[in-house]
C-alpha cells in the first residue's frame, strides 16, 4: 500500500522499519487528548502525529469592557507575558475599545477575453441597474466614461439569476446571515473578471465563498460566448472585513526606573513616525504587531496564514505599519486598523479540542468581538514591543532569552534550569556551551550531596518586556 492509504499507526511503523524514526520518536508523536489521531488524520494528509505549539494566557485585557486572559499560542518567549504587560497598563486607562466590519469575502471569477459580448466594453464607473461595475485597462475601480453596453448591460440584465445559482449553490448560508451581497466587474489587463462580495456570516467561510464562486463561474461561462473561463476563487485580500482598535495610556504608566512617561510616550510616538517613514524599520514594528496577531488567531482556530496574507496586502509604500501612536490627553493614545478575516464556526475552530476550550475561555465571543480582541492584543505586542526598544533597549531582553536557551539546549530541567540561567546571568560575557554544561554539573553536583531533587517546576514572573 502506498503511504497515503495507510493509517497514521501504520505510517509511523513503516518510518520505523525505514529508521528514519525510533520507538522513542514513535512515543514521541503518539496522539493526545489535544488532538486524537481520528482528527488529526481528518484534518491533514498523510497524518503521523502533532506538533505541539505552547499555549498559555495573556491577562489583565479590558476589551470593550470585559475583563479577559486571551489564549495565545506561541513558542516565542515573552510574547505572552509581553502582551499582558502592556494590556495592564492600558486597562488603568479604560483599556481598549473595539469596532469591527464584517461586509464579506471577494471571490473572482477571471475569464481571458474573446470577442465579448456583442462586441460591447466594459468602460469605468458604468452603473446599470444599481449592478457596480468598474474598471478601465489598469484594473482600477474609477474614472472613464460611463456606457450601459457590453459586460455592464449583461451583468445588469443576469444580476437576479446569478444570486439565484450562489443561493442554490450554498441554500442555508442566507438563515445564518450570509449570501451573495454585491457583484462588480472590470477589466484588468487583458482579463475581465466578475467579483462577488459574499457574507459568510460567523465563519470564515473559504470553502463556502469557493463552492459559491464556481457555481457562478459555470453559469457564466455558459452564456458568455467568446470568454474562456480562466479561475474561480476567493481573494485573501480581505478589505471587507475590517477591525479598528484605540487604546489611552497615561504617561505614568509608561515611565521606568530611569525615564519619565512623558519622555517615554514621546519616544514610542517618534519610533512609530519612524516606523511609517522606513521599510527597514516597518518590517520589525510589524513583525512585532504579528507577534500577538498569529498567537491569539491561532489559538482561536483561525487560518493564521489567511490572517496574515490579508493583513500584508492592506499594506503598501504609503501606508507601512497597521498601527498609529501620538501622544495625547496627558499621555499615549494608539490605533491600530487592519484586515481581520476569522470565524467563530467551522473548519479548524469547530475541530480542535483545543481552538474549542479556548473560545470557552474567552466566552464564545461573536466573530466581530474575536476580530476585536486578536486586534487588541496587536496593538498591546507592538506597545510593549516599542516601549523596551526607545527605554531599556531590545538586548536587555534579548540576553535573558539567549541564556535560558543555553541553560536548556544543556538539557537544564526544572529547578536547575533557573539556577543555570542566574548563574550564566552573573557574567554573559563567558556564556557558551561549555561553560553551561560546567555550571550544569555543578548544580547537579550541588543537589545530589544535599539528597535533593534537580526536578521540579519553578514558575517566574520577572516582568520581561516584549521582544520583537
Amino acid at each position: 500500500m502506498k503511504f497515503y492509504e495507510l493509517d497514521t499507526s501504520r505510517r509511523l511503523q513503516m518510518l520505523v522499519d525505514e529508521g528514519l524514526i525510533d520507538e522513542r520518536d514513535r512515543a514521541t508523536l503518539a496522539p493526545s487528548r489535544a488532538l486524537p489521531e481520528d482528527i488529526g488524520s481528518h484534518l491533514i494528509e498523510n497524518h503521523i502525529g502533532a506538533f505541539p505549539v505552547p499555549l498559555g494566557l495573556a491577562e489583565h485585557f479590558l476589551i470593550d469592557g470585559r475583563a479577559l486572559r486571551v489564549p495565545m499560542a506561541t513558542e516565542e518567549p515573552s510574547v505572552i507575558a509581553a502582551a499582558g504587560n502592556a494590556a495592564q497598563r492600558v486597562a488603568r486607562s479604560g483599556g481598549f475599545h473595539t469596532r469591527a466590519s464584517r461586509r464579506g469575502i471577494v471571490a473572482q471569477i477571471v475569464f481571458r477575453q474573446g470577442d465579448g459580448v456583442g462586441g460591447g466594453r466594459c468602460d469605468a464607473d458604468d452603473r446599470a441597474d444599481g449592478v457596480g461595475v468598474g474598471g478601465d485597462a489598469s484594473g482600477n475601480r474609477s474614472g472613464g466614461r460611463s456606457g450601459k453596453r457590453g459586460l455592464a448591460s449583461f451583468l445588469a440584465a443576469h444580476r437576479r439569476e446569478i444570486g439565484d445559482v450562489a443561493d442554490r449553490a450554498h441554500p442555508t448560508l442566507r438563515s445564518h446571515g450570509g449570501g451573495l451581497c454585491g457583484i462588480e466587474v472590470r477589466r484588468t489587463g487583458e482579463f475581465v473578471e466578475f467579483d462577488l462580495l459574499i457574507a459568510t456570516g460567523e465563519a470564515m467561510g473559504a470553502n463556502t465563498v469557493n463552492t459559491i464562486a464556481e457555481a457562478v463561474a459555470a453559469y457564466l461561462s455558459a452564456r458568455l460566448a467568446g470568454f474562456d473561463l480562466l479561475m474561480a476563487i476567493l481573494s485573501n485580500k480581505a478589505d471587507d472585513q475590517r477591525v479598528h482598535v484605540e487604546a489611552r495610556i497615561a504617561a505614568a504608566d509608561l515611565a521606568t526606573s530611569t525615564m519619565p512617561g512623558d519622555e517615554v510616550a514621546s519616544r514610542i510616538a517618534a519610533a512609530a513616525r519612524f516606523a511609517e517613514q522606513s521599510d527597514l524599520r516597518a518590517a520589525t514594528h510589524n513583525k512585532g504587531v504579528m507577534n500577538g496577531i498569529v498567537a491569539a488567531a491561532l489559538a482561536a482556530g483561525n487560518d493564521v496564514r489567511n490572517v496574515v496574507a490579508a493583513a500584508y496586502a492592506d499594506l503598501d509604500a504609503e501606508q507601512r505599519t497597521w498601527t498609529s501612536w501620538r501622544v495625547a490627553d496627558g499621555g499615549l493614545c494608539g490605533s491600530i486598523d487592519m484586515p481581520m478575516p476569522i470565524g467563530v464556526v467551522g473548519g479548524a475552530v469547530s475541530t480542535l479540542p483545543v481552538a474549542r476550550l479556548a473560545m470557552t475561555m474567552l466566552g464564545h465571543p461573536g466573530a466581530d468581538e474575536l476580530m476585536g480582541i486578536i486586534a487588541s492584543v496587536g496593538l498591546a505586542s507592538n506597545l510593549s514591543a516599542m516601549r523596551a526598544l526607545v527605554t531599556q533597549g531590545i538586548q536587555a531582553g534579548h540576553m535573558h532569552l539567549q541564556l535560558r536557551s543555553l541553560a536548556m539546549t544543556t538539557g537544564a530541567q526544572g529547578r536547575e534550569l533557573e539556577v543555570l540561567t542566574r548563574r550564566l546571568q552573573a557574567d554573559p560575557s563567558r556564556a557558551s556551551m561549555e561553560r553551561a554544561r560546567v555550571l550544569l554539573d555543578a548544580i547537579r553536583a550541588e543537589h545530589a550531596s544535599k539528597g535533593e531533587a534537580s526536578a521540579g517546576r519553578v514558575h517566574t514572573a520577572d516582568g520581561r518586556e516584549m521582544i520583537e
